[in-house]
Order: structure tokens, then C-alpha cells, then sequence
């Protein structure tokens, strides 16, 4: 009897035990200012393999497919020389993004690759300090950072997911897409100076049976002209011309002059 009645009464209990409530819905912080950068593209990418990112608010890593390639314009290269404070790292909204190029690279844009929001969702991104990346700014200090950097006097851009039915490029790895978009460094073991003599480029980027590899910049003084050899171009004083916004400057480019004067 007395057994009866103890299973009764976890019957009871269990019954009127309330379900644990469902998780909060994901947000997307939009920033208050724009003073990160220029964005410049955002496309949508598919990666077969999957790629890990980091939520600093919740601490977790998680393995995603469907990713976002943002290109920028306008960082700081400086903040991010080689040096012992680690670098100042992105993050969309609380996904810290994985860089593919890198502002000290020296390229036209800083790309990086980070998860993608539900299609149409406009969400800030925005930098830690050096000293505020993954290891160290987690949780409360995570959040205490992004309502920082979000903010009317912080540094962030809004980027916005493009629409459902636009293109996605796919790519079977994190490694691949660095190769495509970044350029190969090296090849078979082969370093990418090797491999641009090999072929006989002297700089840019190469497209190539087994890929692309970056070749770097011309000499200073010098222009990479679109055949990648290095051209030294010519100057307004050089040709003896004064005026003339037209003007072939012997490597594919054409200078400006200014204007000629009304007679």
C-alpha cells in the first residue's frame, strides 16, 4: 500500500512539474554607427565541410554550412601587424568571423567568411580590441564589448543577408575558399615565388590548372599591369604633356593631367 501510494505521488509530482521553457529566439544586434568600414560585397556561400564559429555571448562553438563572404574597405592595417598582442578580431553580431584576408595583407579588401543570418536580417558587425578577442572576451565581457563597439561612439557596420533566392557559390572546404579568394601561397610544397617564376608572373593573382596563387606586388614605383608583369608607368613631365585627362601611361592605365586652359 504504502509502495502504491509512493508511486501515486510521483505520478503527482510529475505531472505537475512544469516543462522547462523553450530557448530564448536567436537576436541580431544591429549597430548604431557606421564607423568600421565600407562594406563593399556580401555573398552568400555554402560550404560542404562546415565551418566552426565561435558565439561569444552563449560561449559555444558550433559547426555551420551556410556562411556569408563580406568584403570591406577602409580597416586599419596597422591594428593588425604582427606583433605580441594578438589581433583585433570581427564579429557578426555574436559570431566571432574567420579571416581569409587580412587588412595587413595589403590587398583591396579585408574578406572574411562568418556565418550567415536567416535571409533579409541586418546585423551589426564590429572589432574587439586587441586585447578583447575569443580567449578572453567571453559572456558578460562579451556582451559588455558589443553594446561598447555597437553603440553611437563605436566602431560597426551593418551588413545585411542577401534575399533567399540569391546565388550561393559553394566551396568543399574552409581550405578551398581560402585558395580561391586568397590566393595560394604555396603549391605542392612549392612557395609562391617559385611557382610565379615557374610560370613567369610577376605579380597579382594567377588563375592556374590547380588553382590561383597570389604573386604579390610590383616594386614601389612600379604597377602590376593586367598581362602581371611589372610596368613602370609614365608621367605627365615625362611625355611633355601638361594638360589632358586622357592619357596612356604606357602599362594599361591612363593619366591625369588636368585641365587644359580655355584660350
Amino acid at each position: 500500500m504504502l509502495r502504491l501510494c509512493g508511486l501515486l505521488l510521483l505520478g503527482l509530482t510529475l505531472a505537475c512539474t512544469e516543462p522547462p521553457p523553450p530557448p530564448a529566439p536567436r537576436t541580431w544586434p544591429r549597430s548604431q554607427n557606421s564607423g568600421l568600414g565600407t562594406v563593399t560585397s556580401v555573398e552568400r556561400v555554402h560550404i560542404t565541410r562546415g565551418f566552426t564559429v565561435f558565439r561569444g555571448d552563449t560561449q559555444e562553438e558550433v559547426t555551420v554550412h551556410e556562411g556569408l563572404l563580406i568584403k570591406l574597405q577602409g580597416l586599419n592595417w596597422t591594428e593588425f601587424m604582427p606583433r605580441a598582442m594578438p589581433p583585433p578580431s570581427l564579429v557578426l553580431g555574436d559570431s566571432y568571423v574567420e579571416m581569409i584576408v587580412d587588412p595587413f595583407s595589403f590587398r583591396s579588401s579585408t574578406v572574411i567568411l562568418t556565418e550567415a543570418p536567416p535571409p533579409g536580417t541586418e546585423v551589426g558587425l564590429w572589432m574587439t580590441p586587441p586585447w578583447e578577442g575569443p580567449t578572453l572576451s567571453r559572456g558578460a565581457e562579451f556582451k559588455k564589448a558589443q553594446t561598447r563597439e555597437l553603440g553611437a561612439k563605436g566602431r560597426g557596420v551593418n551588413i545585411r543577408t542577401p534575399a533567399a533566392e540569391a546565388p550561393v557559390s559553394s566551396y568543399l572546404s574552409l581550405e578551398v575558399l581560402r585558395e580561391k579568394v586568397g590566393g595560394r601561397r604555396s603549391m605542392n610544397g612549392v612557395p609562391a615565388p617559385e611557382l610565379c617564376a615557374h610560370v613567369q608572373v610577376a605579380c597579382g593573382f594567377k588563375e592556374t590548372a590547380h588553382g590561383r596563387i597570389d604573386c604579390g606586388v610590383c616594386p614601389q614605383g612600379q604597377t602590376c599591369t593586367a598581362d602581371n608583369t611589372c610596368c613602370t608607368p609614365a608621367t605627365c613631365a615625362s611625355l611633355g604633356r601638361s594638360c589632358g585627362t586622357v592619357v596612356p601611361d604606357g602599362c594599361g592605365f591612363a593619366l591625369d593631367c588636368g585641365a587644359c586652359p580655355v584660350r
